[in-house]
């Protein structure tokens, strides 16, 4: 009896120092066993802490760095996170995992206080595409990946994503047929083009005023062939119901809805294939196209504008429109960007880095200072120098600032200028989380 207890007595001694220690975090970081709890900690029911993501990067990435923020509803709180299912690693916030790979990825983050840690973690879930450029049109985005093909994704009910149907898809899906071969892409309203390598356009989606460009106005949920444009195609732009393409001889070429002659062809007739504008045959380096207008960038850094000018968006002094392009107010040289906004206005990135807008100004996205419409370009308010990019939304606008900084300005009604509220602003404002 005596050596049965003695026997006992080393298995449980043994039994205690085998638990003592499981599921402890060391001082550095250490992946877990995957489990929710912690060995050795009485979790109490009635004792609760919840953990919430603040910070994440777009559900669709082309930056292999994700930066992460989080907190805790009993704060102060330690942190786990398990990336890609990697197991769980004590962190703390901020977050940030560098060197990633393309395709999708995984975050969760669980708060702890006092041995009690979050039964539900925070998760989220992103993609990352190595992307040399990316476009966002009417309710859906499309990408160029490093590869050449094309992935889109969001609203489908036109075809605009290109995959075969019209069911909207809330992940990226391959554009069928264009796996490789692509070099530029533009997504519009309800429809999407491409550039193919070999200088063809193929477009799909909506195509109700012939913005396709194959000869027809039947909607298409699967890349067709633009009629005429084979080859010899540099870069394209797909305005909110009609499409323009730059060719590489520094001409352009518009199909689609020309209700107010954005076209340029001198008239305001529709067409289903592609035709020349008037007296831009050669010369142009860059084009963009709104919903009613389109501008070009002329390769010696003079700005045209064509189509509808009830706002002043074609910028040359008067608000009548134009079915032929006319001359931007003061800008003959001395401009290395355009971009026309989606409602009626239309900003130009200087060589020297500053930005001028015209046009539409409701609600303050010209940016300088005020809310009346523009009929000639206007400086941005303390954007003299300094910026890299800009792009022209429907109601606001953004700046990228050689600094690595964004600024935006215009409507905030869905909190589009990201500072922190929902307040417009006719002055450029500092987007959150960026810049050094």
């Amino acid at each position: 009896m005596r050596r049965k207890g003695f026997l006992w007595g080393i298995i449980v001694a043994i039994l205690v120092l085998a638990g003592c220690g499981q599921g402890q975090d060391s001082a550095g970081d250490e992946v877990g066993l995957g489990n929710d709890e912690d060995f050795g900690v009485i979790s109490s029911e009635l004792s609760t802490v919840n953990t919430k993501i603040t910070l994440k990067p777009p559900l669709v990435s082309n930056s292999t760095t994700a930066k992460f923020k989080f907190k805790c509803t009993s704060a102060p709180c330690s942190f786990k996170c398990n990336f890609d299912g990697a197991g769980w690693k004590k962190c703390k916030s901020p977050k940030t995992y560098t060197g990633l790979s393309e395709g999708a990825h995984n975050f969760q983050v669980k708060a702890g206080k006092n041995g009690v840690w979050d039964k539900s973690p925070a998760r989220y879930s992103w993609s990352i595409y190595l992307v040399p450029s990316i476009d966002g049109g009417g309710v859906h985005t499309c990408a160029l990946a490093s590869n050449g093909g094309v992935k889109c994704w969001g609203r489908n009910n036109y075809g605009q994503l290109g995959n075969g149907n019209t069911a909207d898809s809330n992940v990226p899906v391959d554009v069928s047929g264009l796996s490789s071969g692509i070099s530029a892409i533009s997504a519009g309203n309800y429809h999407t083009c491409a550039v193919l390598t070999s200088g063809g356009v193929k477009c799909w989606g909506w195509n109700g005023y012939g913005e396709l460009g194959n000869g027809n106005t039947a909607d298409s949920n699967v890349p067709v062939n633009v009629s005429g444009l084979s080859f010899g195609i540099a870069s394209i732009f797909a305005g909110g119901y009609h499409t323009c393409a730059l060719t590489s001889s520094g001409g352009i070429k518009c199909w689609g809805r020309n209700n107010c002659g954005q076209f340029g062809n001198g008239n305001k007739t529709d067409s289903n294939v592609p035709v020349d504008v008037s007296g831009l045959s050669s010369g142009i380096s860059a084009i963009s196209a709104g919903r009613y207008h389109t501008c070009a960038l002329t390769s010696d850094g003079g700005v045209k504008c064509w189509g509808d000018n009830y706002s002043g968006q074609l910028g040359n002094g008067n608000n009548t429109d134009s079915n032929v392009p006319v001359d931007v107010s003061g800008l003959s040289s001395g401009v290395s960007a355009i971009s026309a906004g989606g409602y009626g206005h239309t900003c130009g990135l200087l060589t020297s880095g500053g930005v001028k807008c015209w046009g539409r100004n409701n609600y303050g996205q010209l940016g300088n200072g005020n809310n009346t419409d523009s009929n000639v370009p206007v400086d941005v308010s303390g954007l003299s120098s300094g910026v890299s990019a800009i792009s022209a939304g429907l109601y606001h606008t953004c700046g990228l600032l050689t600094s690595g900084g964004v600024k935006c300005w215009g409507d905030n009604y869905s909190g589009q200028l990201g500072n922190g509220n929902n307040t417009d602003s006719n002055v450029p404002v500092d987007v959150l989380g960026f810049g050094p």
